[in-house]
């Protein structure tokens, strides 16, 4: 006989991923960040939650300029972590609902979750085949493209616009706008 404390392998295993045949699911990086990031950081042990009295904008430091070099987050003071964790949640975007208890998480959990946050960034801008940069669309739009390509151009940035952070939108900004612009005209 089987032991019945033994967990089953579909219990384990959880439901299958998309063997079905039907439409695989919408992906959307922002709610998959904000998931993730809260996954990841319940799972911590809570710590004595610290409360830094400093101001955001008064710091120099910047995503460019911890991505850029080889510096670590480690080496980095926690008012520049602090800096680095705001601009991580403009760049995603998130409601106010959602960032305060991202804002209430103990600062070394703030410091791991902008190392992962960097660390996913730059996969992403790596991944050229799989996603755009906005001046390519910029580009691509400018170069007076008709009918089908057009369209299947127009569907992709509309994906990008939505699924990348604002960092991106900004990229795209009034020169991206303007092409579509000209194109409605």
């Amino acid at each position: 006989g089987k032991n019945a404390d033994e967990p089953s392998v579909a219990a384990v295993a959880g439901e299958p991923g998309g063997s079905g045949g039907g439409k695989p699911r919408k992906f959307n990086l922002k709610r998959v960040m904000a998931d993730e990031l809260e996954r990841f950081t319940s799972m911590r042990i809570k710590k004595e939650k610290e409360k830094p009295n400093t101001t955001y904008r008064n710091s120099s430091t910047s995503y460019s300029d911890i991505s850029g070099s080889g510096q670590t987050l480690q080496d980095i003071s926690d008012e520049d972590v602090l800096v680095l964790f705001e601009q991580m949640l403009v760049d995603m975007n998130l409601n106010e609902e959602k960032q305060q208890p991202l804002r209430e998480k103990d600062i070394n959990i703030k410091r791991e979750m902008v190392s992962q946050y960097l660390h996913t960034s730059k996969a992403g801008m790596s991944q050229k085949e799989s996603s755009k940069s906005s001046i390519m669309y910029i580009q691509e739009l400018k170069s007076g493209v008709k009918d089908a390509q057009l369209l299947g151009c127009l569907e992709s940035l509309r994906v990008s616009l939505n699924n990348n952070p604002v960092s991106w939108v900004q990229n795209f900004g009034a020169e991206g706008l303007n092409c579509l612009l000209d194109i409605l005209k």
